[in-house]
């Protein structure tokens, strides 16, 4: 299969099946001789940049070549996914499923490439891990025939619980001049999942370098651009100090436990602006190199996504879960995630503090270094472990990214005046249904109004002190209707709303006046938003019929009489 390196791979969409903790896609690596060679690697300078949930990988390479040209078998050997595939995984992904952009150019000309398929089987179906695959001068490809029976034919009785991918070898003849030689590299792949999605992970093998003839990299320069605003964290597996990396722009590095799961020898660095570099002269790695980065935390996607199961545990119990939450973006940079058309009335804002609600509206704007005004903003932000300030940024809704404009207008208060107009719309809903029932029947309707438009807790109460009053059979706080505060009615019964209040965004008290037989009765209701609607939880006209039904409901306790509803 003879391909030209600048051709992008185009891959088939199948369905992927992953373990609960997480799923690696793939890693990046360093080109490797097949075969030992005098080739040495003089200079090597390695970028990594993120772009959404990928690395795009550049590599420029001065190789020397000591003596006479020579063509080398080189090749890039790409681990398999530990994705779980369908059956024709292998086929529809002649090369690796999580790798594109694959491309080569030696001395400014671009090279071609081959991809072999190397079993991690033995003849005894026993898993290899570095298995052999250049013998006699060649490089031995395990057919798509031979790995079908490898993988789904053996012992495995459940195909989806099979390892479905080779090792991928990407392997070209370089064609090697005396003296210096530059190859330059580049790929990109999809970043590993850990922690249920809720991590991204980004792998490279650094100690393949140390095959080539000289065992190191004379003049090594690492670049890694995970984006602005943003916090990962690098094991210090080949470097043994933090003044080893520098920051290029804005940002801080720091060792420690940072976030709640990080090794306490890690290094995480807060990059507010720009990206960071490792040089070193003479390296000879003996660690490779392992990126992690947090995403969003997964009680925010369950706070906001309407189709998560609401008995999941991250319901808060307490304020010091919603403490927690905001207090897990002191510890990193978290990319501020939103999406549109989210109901707060659905979510669990209303329990967020107006001071919790005000840091977390705010952040877009600390990740890019404001100074407030607000000396409560300001000390949360500077007590993170990521603000910087920024004299210089003035802020702009306009130029955030769109998900974090919806962020800022979720966590803003609303406009209560529009939740005005919708209060008293629902109050000219109800009474227009109820008074309509009335004025159709010489009798009293039914109590289905009280279960359509009383809160559930009014009308808990109204059930339990009237089971009461049928007990003793005498009324003792319904001796009077309070739809219409009478016990009557005529022909001329109607309403007025006069005023709406807003309390907060779940309450509201609407003056209304009833006309009922000739007489005025100027009264007010108190409603509470739930189930996705407003709903009177109090009728106040001389006093509070609440108040009055608990009231009621202590003094019939104290005689002996319960409700028999709960």
């Amino acid at each position: 299969m003879r391909k030209v390196f600048s051709f992008v791979v185009s891959l088939i969409s199948v369905a992927l099946a992953y373990a609960n903790d997480g799923a690696f896609y793939a890693e990046g690596n360093h080109l490797i001789p097949i075969a030992e060679t005098d080739i040495r690697v003089q200079k090597e300078v390695l970028t990594l940049n993120r772009v959404d949930d990928r690395i795009e990988v550049t590599v420029y390479y001065e190789f020397f070549n000591p003596v006479g040209e020579k063509e080398v078998l080189v090749g890039f050997e790409a681990k398999e996914p530990d994705v779980n595939f369908n059956k024709e995984s292998v086929k529809a992904f002649p090369e690796h499923p999580y790798m594109r952009n694959f491309k080569v150019v030696m001395n400014g000309e671009p090279l071609t490439y081959e991809v072999a398929h190397i079993s991690r089987y033995d003849e005894n179906y026993k898993y290899i891990i570095n298995p052999q695959y250049y013998v006699d001068g060649k490089i031995q490809s395990t057919s798509v025939e031979e790995l079908e029976l490898d993988y789904w034919m053996n012992g495995v009785e459940d195909y989806q619980e099979a390892v479905s991918h080779p090792l991928y070898v990407y392997h070209f003849n370089a064609r090697f001049r005396p003296g210096l030689n530059i190859i330059q590299h580049t790929y990109d792949f999809d970043m590993s999942d850990e922690r249920n999605g809720f991590t991204k992970e980004f792998f490279y093998i650094l100690t393949a370098a140390n095959r080539w003839a000289n065992h190191q990299i004379d003049d090594f320069t690492l670049y890694v651009d995970m984006g602005d605003h943003t916090s990962f964290h690098i094991s210090p597996t080949f470097f043994k100090s933090l003044d080893e990396w520098e920051i290029l722009g804005s940002g801080k590095k720091v060792t420690g436990s940072v976030p709640y799961q990080m090794k306490s020898d890690s290094l995480f660095f807060h990059i507010q602006q720009g990206n960071i570099r490792f040089r070193k002269m003479n390296f000879h790695p003996n660690g490779e190199l392992q990126i992690t980065q947090d995403l969003p935390f997964g009680y925010w996607y369950w706070f906001v996504d309407k189709n998560v199961d609401r008995t999941s545990s991250y319901i808060p119990e307490s304020h010091s879960d919603l403490d927690f939450f905001v207090n897990f973006f002191k510890e990193q940079y978290l990319p501020i995630a939103s999406y549109p058309g989210i109901d707060k009335n659905e979510t669990y804002y209303d329990l967020f503090s107006q001071e919790q609600r005000r840091i977390l509206k705010n952040l877009p704007f600390a990740y890019r270094g404001y100074i407030f005004n607000s000396k409560e903003l300001q000390d949360f932000y500077e007590s993170t472990s990521w603000y910087i300030p920024n004299p210089a940024y003035k802020p702009d809704m306009q130029q955030l990214p769109e998900a974090e404009q919806r962020w800022v207008e979720f966590w803003s208060p609303t406009d209560l005046s529009t939740l005005s107009k919708d209060v008293e719309k629902r109050v000219n809903d109800i009474y227009n249904h109820v008074f309509t029932e009335y004025l159709k029947s010489d009798n009293p309707p039914s109590r289905n109004f009280d279960l359509q438009y009383f809160s559930k807790d009014f009308y808990r109460l109204h059930r339990q002190i009237g089971s009461i009053e049928e007990q003793i059979q005498e009324p003792i706080v319904h001796d009077v209707d309070y739809w219409i505060w009478g016990q009557d009615w005529g022909d001329d019964l109607s309403f007025q709303v006069l005023s709406v209040e807003m309390v907060n965004e779940k309450k509201a008290e609407v003056s209304i006046n009833i006309h009922n037989c000739g007489h005025d009765s100027k009264n007010k209701l108190v409603l509470t938003y739930e189930r996705d609607n407003w709903f009177i939880d109090d009728m106040i006209g001389t006093s509070s019929w609440r108040e009055g039904i608990i009231k009621s409901l202590e003094d019939c306790k104290k005689d002996g009489l319960l409700p028999s509803i709960k």
